[in-house]
C-alpha cells in the first residue's frame, strides 16, 4: 500500500514573486522558479517589463484585483487560471501578504493542475482496486506559529476542514487555533516537530490524532515546511494532510494478528517457523522451540540477519533448496519436502527435512507453516550404506 501511494505523490513546486498594485500588478521582483513559469528573463522582470495581468487568464483579473486590494485584509488566498510560457492553462493557488503602508504585495504561487492530474489518477486507480480511494483523503493547510506557540490556521481546504472537524466559514475567524484540536496526548509531539524545523529548516514528517467531536479522533499524517514569515517575524507553515486512520486502524488489526501469531507460535511444538512465498528462506515469525532447536537467540536471527534463514545454509545449498520448494509451489503440492544442512549456534550442521504447507491468507497472498525435523543420523546413515 505505501509503495503504491508514494509513486503518486506530487511535490508542488513554490513561486515567489512582488507585485505593485497601484501599477496594474507589475512584478518588481521574483524567483527563478516564476521567472521560468512566465518565460520571461529576471533581468526584464527587474526592469518591470512584466506585468501579473499578462499572464492571467482574463475571466479571473478582477476578482484577483478586488481580492488584492480588499482593505484590512494582511492574508490574500485565491485559486486562479495562468498562461504559463507555452500557452498552457495553468491551475494556481496563490496565497498573498500585503506590505504595510506600501501598495506591493508579497505572493506565493502552487502549480495545483498537476496534483489535480495525480488525484484524478488515484481516483481512476481506486476504482481499479476498488479500495484506495476509501483509504486516502487529503487537505492543504497554511498555519502560523506565534510567539506563544499557539497554532494559528491561516488557510484550510476542505479535506483539512473534515480532518479537524470545522467548516471554512468557522476557520475564518480571527485566531482559530489549531492546537486545541490536536489530541493531547500529541500535542507534545507536534510542538516537538515545529521546534526542529524553526531551529534546522528540516521538514515535518509526523503523525497525530486530531478531535473532530468528543470522543472521536481521526490519525493525521502532516508533512510541512516553512513557507514564509509574518511581520511579526512568525513562522508561516505550508503543509499537505493525509487521513490515515483507515490506515492506523488497519495496522493496529494487523498488528493485533500478528502479536496474536506470535503468541500461538511461542507455545507451538517443533521447530516451527512461518515465510512467504516469494522469499521461502526468510523467517517471518518462529517458535520458541526453532530457537531451541538452531540455538541462536532472535536476536541473532532477526536484528543481525534480518530473518535470512539462507544466511546459516551451505551456500552451494541455497538456490537448489529454493528451487525446489518454487517448483513445488508451481506443481501445487499440498505439503512441500526438502532436505539441506543448517548450522547451528554450536558451530556444527545439521542436516534437516523442512516441511511446509501452503496457507491462504484473507488479503489473497499465501504464507507457508514451516517445521524442522533433524534427520542428521538417519541422513548419514544412508550414505554409510551407499543409498544416497
Amino acid at each position: 500500500m505505501t509503495e503504491i501511494l508514494e509513486e503518486d505523490f506530487y511535490d508542488v513546486e513554490l513561486m515567489n514573486l512582488i507585485v505593485d498594485k497601484a501599477d496594474n500588478l507589475k512584478v518588481v521582483d521574483s524567483d527563478s522558479h516564476f521567472s521560468e513559469f512566465a518565460g520571461v528573463h529576471p533581468s526584464k522582470i527587474k526592469q518591470g517589463k512584466l506585468f501579473l495581468h499578462d499572464i492571467i487568464k482574463p475571466a479571473y483579473r478582477e476578482s484577483i484585483m478586488k481580492s488584492l486590494c480588499k482593505k484590512n485584509s494582511p492574508y490574500v488566498y485565491f485559486d486562479a487560471e495562468f498562461i504559463d510560457k507555452n500557452e498552457n492553462e495553468v491551475l494556481i493557488h496563490c496565497t498573498g501578504q500585503n506590505f504595510e503602508e506600501s501598495t506591493l504585495c508579497r505572493l506565493t504561487l502552487a502549480d495545483v493542475s498537476k496534483s489535480l492530474q495525480k488525484q484524478e489518477a488515484l481516483r481512476e486507480k481506486a476504482r481499479e482496486m476498488n479500495y484506495l480511494i476509501d483509504l486516502v483523503t487529503g487537505g492543504v493547510c497554511l498555519f502560523k506559529v506565534t510567539d506563544d506557540m499557539h497554532i494559528v490556521v491561516q488557510y484550510l481546504n476542505e479535506g483539512g476542514c473534515r480532518l479537524f472537524g470545522t467548516s471554512k466559514s468557522r476557520y475564518v475567524k480571527q485566531d482559530y487555533r489549531l492546537d486545541e484540536l490536536i489530541h493531547p496526548e500529541d500535542r507534545s509531539l507536534v510542538y516537538q516537530a515545529i521546534g526542529k524545523t524553526m531551529a534546522t529548516d528540516e521538514p515535518i514528517d509526523i503523525e497525530f490524532r486530531t478531535i473532530v467531536h468528543k470522543d472521536e479522533y481521526k490519525w493525521c499524517k502532516v508533512n510541512a515546511a516553512i513557507q514564509s514569515y509574518d511581520e511579526n517575524d512568525n513562522p508561516i507553515f505550508h503543509a499537505m494532510l493525509t487521513d490515515v486512520t483507515k490506515v492506523k486502524e488497519a495496522e493496529e488489526k494487523a498488528d493485533k494478528m500478528y502479536d496474536n501469531l506470535a503468541e500461538v507460535f511461542k507455545n507451538l511444538p517443533n521447530a516451527v517457523f512461518s515465510t512467504d512465498t516469494e522469499n521461502p528462506l526468510t523467517l517471518q515469525i518462529v517458535s520458541e522451540d526453532f530457537i531451541k532447536f538452531l540455538g541462536w537467540s532472535r536476536t541473532v536471527l532477526f536484528d543481525e540477519h534480518e530473518g535470512r534463514l539462507s544466511d546459516f545454509m551451505q551456500e552451494r545449498e541455497i538456490r537448489y533448496v529454493t528451487a525446489n520448494i518454487k517448483k513445488q509451489l508451481e506443481e501445487g503440492k499440498k505439503e512441500i519436502i526438502t532436505n539441506y544442512s543448517i548450522r547451528t549456534g554450536k558451530g556444527n550442521f545439521l542436516v534437516v527435512e523442512d516441511r511446509r504447507k501452503v496457507i491462504n491468507q484473507d488479503d489473497g497472498s499465501q504464507s507457508m507453516l514451516c517445521s524442522l525435523k533433524n534427520v542428521t543420523r538417519k541422513y548419514h546413515s544412508k550414505t554409510a550404506n551407499g543409498i544416497d
